[in-house]
């Protein structure tokens, strides 16, 4: 028997949307909860903060060989150019990004450790990366399918913070971004009932229930093992397209799927 097809536009303005980010923001204003927590409900559902057009797939907890462990990768549709990966290390919304003096803090210092300690590994394992992040070309510094962002801290006001951040930025080549950033994706109104994957190999692919299913806004991160059990077939180009298949094979939804499907119930 044939899957129904859902129209994923629904979920916006919807209950189940706005139980969601009634959800997080709980998350956010609760200071006695830990870097963990957030962690957790962002692995159940990445999709509202962490993917943006072309991407539907994010991992949670990739090791990076027995070292090093990241918290999400999120998995950016690159077409013929090569597949992106963005590597976000999250800390605590509770963290402040400098202290008293206007240095640096301790958790900021951490992150952008934790950022180097990353770009290191990877410039000298081209093994791992070949064959776990499989892309076009090993860079790291420069033309490079790899990105980096740090997830910290609530939004402020602070003219010198916000300057001071910025050349982070530019000096590290990376994103830094508030917890309350998270919040601004989460609250978008945008759930195409088809993936945002707009080449001629998804254009052209007759299988609607796949494609619908693929941009199902309701799926979990994947794990480590997961992970590497998907990309051992080493496609470096048009991913979405190329492990379709085995993405949908590995799928798990979130509580929030049951939820949209019993406010729209369809005859």
């Amino acid at each position: 028997m044939e899957k129904e097809l859902y129209s994923w536009r629904n979920l916006a303005n919807s209950n189940t949307h706005r139980g969601i980010i009634k959800d997080w923001k709980g998350l956010l204003d609760n200071t006695k909860l830990k870097e963990k927590d957030y962690h957790s409900f962002l692995s159940a559902a990445p999709y509202f903060f962490f993917c943006p057009l072309e991407a539907h797939l994010v991992i949670s907890k990739l090791k990076l060989g027995s070292e090093y462990e990241t918290d999400f990768i999120v998995v950016k549709e690159g077409y013929s150019s090569g597949t992106i990966y963005e590597f976000v290390e999250i800390e605590s919304p509770h963290t402040k990004l400098f202290d008293s003096k206007g240095k640096p803090s301790s958790k900021l210092n951490a992150a952008l450790q934790q950022i180097m300690d990353w770009k290191r590994f990877l410039k000298s394992d081209k093994t791992f990366f070949k064959k776990f992040l499989p892309t076009v070309n090993t860079r790291i510094d420069s033309n490079s399918k790899i990105e980096f962002k740090i997830v910290i801290g609530r939004r402020s006001d602070n003219q010198e913070e916000m300057e001071k951040r910025e050349q982070y930025c530019d000096e590290n080549n990376i994103e830094i971004m508030s917890f309350d950033r998270l919040s601004d994706i989460a609250n978008r109104n945008l759930f195409p009932d088809e993936p945002t994957i707009y080449s001629g190999q998804m254009h052209f692919l007759e299988d609607l229930q796949k494609k619908n299913e693929l941009a199902n806004p309701f799926f979990e991160c994947v794990s480590d093992s997961t992970w590497k059990s998907i990309c051992k077939k080493g496609h470096a180009r048009h991913f979405y397209t190329n492990f379709l298949d085995d993405i949908l094979a590995h799928r798990t939804y979130n509580k929030y799927f049951d939820q949209f499907k019993k406010e729209f119930i369809r005859t």
